[in-house]
């Protein structure tokens, strides 16, 4: 079922040892070659190798070079002889360059560094704010600055050494306030291409103001063009790609990566937050990724070999073994990172990234070309994250993933569309798609999304989605008012609310015993503010829809209970605003939730949340699902086509899962707190799970046969129910692959 090999071999299934030197002292250096690290990634079952042609601190790792220091303490040429037994053993050899952090580049040319709007150099690390003659380790260049031709010369002097790819680790180049830079070059640029001054001072009122945060984009996109024309108009087979960091600097690389999709061969998702998020996280970053990269293209996503920080300290090998599968099941290569110190100090988990590499292989032939499944879709809009998000992008962002996860959690096939994306076209591979929020709809964006409800789509949308159109200007009303059969009257601005149902029998009410249902929920930064801003929060609205819940005033402003001013009221009295509405359009129907549901589940975490979501789901897309599995939730699934195939991916996060407490935030109490609220635990035991059905719509069931390609193509137990092929595995302890396909 491969494709063949006329496509790149990075559009292939791949298996990636990132080995990075980044220390400043350099101590593990000269016991490495660039011989020894191609074998390392040989040994362990990679066939691509990622090092770095130059580091942080400006130092190249390779003989003869112009751009750079060679290191001091490296020991023959790394580079090159990576290269030469990369091309014996089949490994190929990738290069990291382009850094913004460059120390040495800086000590010759500190003009060309990003400067605040305070004069201060812009740096990558993070250092505490008291630390007294603090030297900047790895202060960031300046994409507008002479380093943009510095660059140029680094990205050729590295496709000479006859690398497979160049890698260019993320941009450092921000819109933030805090991190945006204002030197001469960047104010010179500005100007000349818009006839005035640089806003100082962040207003989100001025247009000015919001010209620059999005023009701050393009230069980091236009930098992508420019590097991706010259790689290959060198080295046309060349893999030019780019490292997204989807889930971390506030998700703003999303958007490069969405702007830029068409200079990109591939894109790394790193995911060196995953120790702090919930299970399945490097999964969800992997979706992420691919729809801002818009599908057809690799996606690269990294389990680190390290704890948290800890670099030279291992991961449980478990942990590692399930990050590495989370990239796997959501259709990416798996990544293994690992430093060159807890490479010297601690090799006990190599094995874990050895045993995940060989099953990778094994099933190699299930991965090439397989298909996710549509089925639900959440629109990401990264203009929504920053035009309506600005400073505190949680606020649109916890929208989403409580969507995510409450499906992911029942089983539901879901993945994400880019805001770009929404063509009719797209839109009509799926059963429902969902606006989690999604404040920001351009008017192309309504026409499509119109037409795909009239011609039978599913559709569920939230609080203020759509209320505002190109450049996120206001509309005061719903651009959907007429799919969603609402029209917007102002906001409800209350600190807690509830929702009450009207017909507990509704199918959007299945399941959903705890009435009436709180909207809003504490701030854990006391001090500042006694709840979540915006959580209370209902659009106020006039519909002729089906009402299936109404909005329930609270008693008084805070709860008078338990913890004082951070507890929820009591309940007063219900009112005629609407809180949940659905409508039929033809084939097509709709849900609308006042309020923001998605945020109250991520979270919270309480299953009233999760029904209402799954609920919404089945009932609009009318319970058509081609895939159903019945597991306990903390079973991650994942479905693919490929041809005839079905392909079902099941990974066991049924862990002693990871402690993650949370202190009850900031107070005005003096008193410490009782112990640390930071803690972070690693999976360190998994636990086995039995019975799993698998149930799968196809058009015989009886012609169809369901394997284990990982326990030697072991045929599973299964039976015909009507138009379903229903499976039992019968136990899964961490992984299993099942397939699903004609017999014969």
């Amino acid at each position: 079922m491969s494709q063949g090999n006329s496509r790149p071999w990075y559009q292939k299934p791949t298996r990636v040892l990132q080995f990075n030197i980044e220390d400043r002292y350099g101590s593990s250096i000269e016991d490495l070659t660039g011989t020894e690290l191609v074998r390392l990634a040989h040994d362990l079952g990679a066939n691509v190798l990622v090092i770095f042609a130059r580091d942080g601190w400006g130092r190249v790792f390779y003989r003869g070079g112009e751009v750079g220091p060679e290191h001091s303490k490296m020991v023959g040429d790394i580079v090159r002889d990576a290269v030469k037994e990369g091309r014996k053993l089949g490994v190929k050899v990738v290069a990291m360059v382009a850094h913004t952090a460059n120390r040495w580049l800086y000590r010759k040319h500190a003009e060309w560094a990003q400067i605040n709007a305070r004069g201060e150099t812009i740096l990558l690390e993070h250092v505490p704010y008291h630390e007294e003659g603090y030297e900047p380790e790895w202060p960031q260049m300046c994409l507008n600055s002479p380093f943009k031709d510095f660059i140029r010369k680094e990205v050729l002097e590295a496709l000479e050494l006859g690398v497979d790819g160049i890698f260019l680790d993320s941009f450092r180049y921000q819109p933030d306030y805090e991190r945006s830079c204002y030197c001469e070059w960047c104010r010179r640029r500005f100007k000349e291409e818009h006839g005035y001054e640089m806003p100082e001072k962040p207003d989100w009122r001025d247009s000015r103001w919001r010209e620059l945060w999005d023009w701050r984009y393009r230069v980091v996109v236009g930098r992508l063009k420019e590097l991706h024309a010259l790689v290959k108009s060198r080295k046309p087979d060349a893999l030019f790609m780019y490292n997204s960091h989807p889930g971390g600097w506030a998700g703003r690389t999303n958007r490069v990566v969405e702007e830029g999709r068409d200079y990109l061969d591939a894109v790394f998702a790193e995911c060196s937050e995953a120790d702090h998020q919930p299970p399945g996280f490097i999964t969800e970053m992997v979706k992420l990724t691919k729809a801002m990269l818009g599908g057809g293209k690799t996606v690269w996503a990294s389990r680190n070999y390290f704890h948290l920080y800890r670099t030279v300290v291992p991961s449980t090998p478990l942990n590692i073994r399930q990050g590495l599968r989370e990239t796997i099941i959501a259709g990416g290569s798996p990544w293994a990172l690992i430093f060159s110190n807890s490479y010297a100090q601690d090799r006990t988990a190599l094995n874990a990234i050895k045993e995940v590499f060989e099953e990778h292989k094994r099933i190699e032939e299930y991965l090439d070309g397989a298909e996710p499944i549509p089925y639900a879709a959440i629109v990401v809009s990264n203009i929504t994250r920053d035009h309506y998000g600005r400073d505190r992008p949680e606020h649109y962002v916890d929208e989403v993933r409580g969507f995510y996860y409450a499906l992911k959690h029942e089983h539901v096939p879901v993945d994400f569309i880019a805001g770009r994306d929404l063509t009719s076209e797209h839109l009509r591979k799926y059963s429902v798609v969902i606006l989690a929020n999604t404040v920001c709809l351009p008017d192309n964006a309504l026409e499509a999304l119109n037409e795909y409800v009239r011609g039978g789509g599913g559709l569920i949308a939230t609080y203020l989605t759509s209320t505002c159109g190109d450049g996120c200007v206001e509309r005061y009303e719903f651009g959907l008012a007429d799919v969603l059969n609402a029209r917007l009257r102002g906001i409800l601005k209350l600190p807690w609310t509830y929702v009450t149902p009207l017909n507990q029998k509704h199918p959007l009410l299945k399941g959903v015993h705890q009435a009436p249902i709180l909207v809003g929920d504490m701030s854990y930064d006391f001090t500042r503010e006694r709840v979540a801003p915006h959580m209370g929060w209902h659009a106020m609205v006039r519909s002729d829809a089906e009402v299936v819940a109404r909005v329930t005033l609270p008693a008084s402003e805070w709860g008078f209970e338990y913890t004082l001013g951070r507890s929820p009221p009591a309940i007063a009295g219900s009112t005629e605003l609407p809180a949940i509405i659905t409508s039929a359009h033809g084939e097509g129907r709709s849900t609308y939730y006042t309020w923001q549901l998605g945020r109250h589940y991520w979270r919270v975490g309480l299953p009233t949340y999760r029904r209402l979501i799954v609920n919404a789901v089945k009932y609009v897309a009318r319970d058509d699902a081609p895939v159903r599995v019945e597991a306990p939730e903390t079973i991650s699934t994942e479905y693919f086509r490929q041809g005839d195939r079905v392909i079902i991916h099941l990974l066991n996060h049924t862990y002693n899962q990871r402690i993650q407490a949370i202190g009850v935030g900031k107070t005005k109490q003096p008193i410490p707190g009782y112990s640390t609220s930071a803690a972070v635990h690693p999976p360190r035991e998994v636990i086995p799970v039995t019975n799993i059905t698998i149930k799968v719509r196809v058009s015989d069931p009886s012609r169809f046969v369901a394997r284990a390609p990982l326990r030697n193509g072991a045929t599973l137990e299964s039976r015909s129910e009507g138009e379903w092929l229903v499976i039992n595995v019968d136990g899964l302890r961490e992984y299993e692959v099942v397939i699903v396909e004609p017999k014969g």
